[in-house]
């Protein structure tokens, strides 16, 4: 039964990663990913099997796509287009993406890239810096010519291939069961409203707009919303949290629900 969904706000994007395509066969990564300045050097390729039916992650909105408030168009950086050229995108011609370059705890730069902002975007990338010489990607592929189940992540150490460490994550995952899908909610879907601040990226249900959910431990925002959980980067490794502080998830204007009194974010 198809559930009916509010149109969120352009300013929803979503996460990336250096993952595996959703086609028949396997995906390889090309030799190098060529790094940006203060960034990991280049890293070996990886070959990960995947099929059409690979859970992913809780993807993007489908109503707002890849859009994101803020960054600049211009060209997409060298190691974005080769890990997606690598993952089967054809962004070889690409003239200009909508870039958000963003500071890492290591003293090096990120970046957060997209083609077009809106449900017709073809990919959606986030590289995230850390301790040491590990490097961490999310990735969400729309038909260019190849998809993602959801969104992928990899981590990479060294000069060591990058690891889909889609699976693991998961299964860490809890889903929207028949309870709350009974009820008008959504799938599970991502809010990446503040990855150009923090390494984080939340997932949410959204229930029907002609009704509320009932109100329970996983409700928030008056039965509106229901928590799946935070993506947190950690420096050297992707965790999924039910709860994390407030210096994670700063509140701000671009948020769907009220800041106050949200149970999943401490200190607030």
């Amino acid at each position: 039964m198809a559930v009916k969904r509010r149109v969120l706000p352009g300013s929803l994007i979503l996460i990336f990663l250096c993952g595996a395509c959703t086609q028949e066969g396997k995906t390889e990564m090309s030799p190098s990913v060529e790094s940006l300045p203060g960034s990991t050097p280049s890293l070996p390729s990886a070959t990960t099997q995947t099929t059409p039916g690979e859970t992913g992650l809780p993807p993007l909105p489908e109503s707002s796509g890849s859009s994101h408030e803020g960054g600049t168009y211009g060209a997409l950086p060298t190691t974005a287009k080769q890990v997606l050229e690598d993952l089967g995108c054809q962004v070889s011609h690409a003239k200009k993406a909508q870039i958000f370059t963003i500071p890492d705890a290591g003293g090096g730069r990120d970046f957060m890239a997209t083609d077009e902002s809106g449900p017709e975007f073809h990919y959606w990338i986030r590289s995230f810096g850390g301790a040491g010489d590990a490097k961490g990607y999310l990735v969400q592929l729309n038909g260019c010519p190849a998809r993602t189940a959801g969104m992928r992540a990899y981590v990479a150490k060294g000069l060591s291939a990058p690891q889909d460490v889609t699976a693991t994550l998961a299964t860490k995952v809890e889903g929207v069961s028949p309870k709350y899908t009974d009820q008008g909610a959504s799938e599970l879907f991502a809010l990446t409203l503040q990855l150009d601040k923090v390494p984080v990226v939340r997932w949410v249900a959204e229930a029907d707009p002609e009704r509320s959910i009932a109100e329970d431990e996983r409700t928030f925002d008056h039965g509106n919303f229901v928590h799946g959980g935070f993506l947190v980067w950690q420096q050297d490794h992707f965790e999924v949290l039910q709860k994390i502080p407030a210096t994670l998830w700063p509140c701000d204007s671009s948020q769907l629900f009220q800041c106050e009194g949200d149970p999943f974010v401490a200190g607030r």
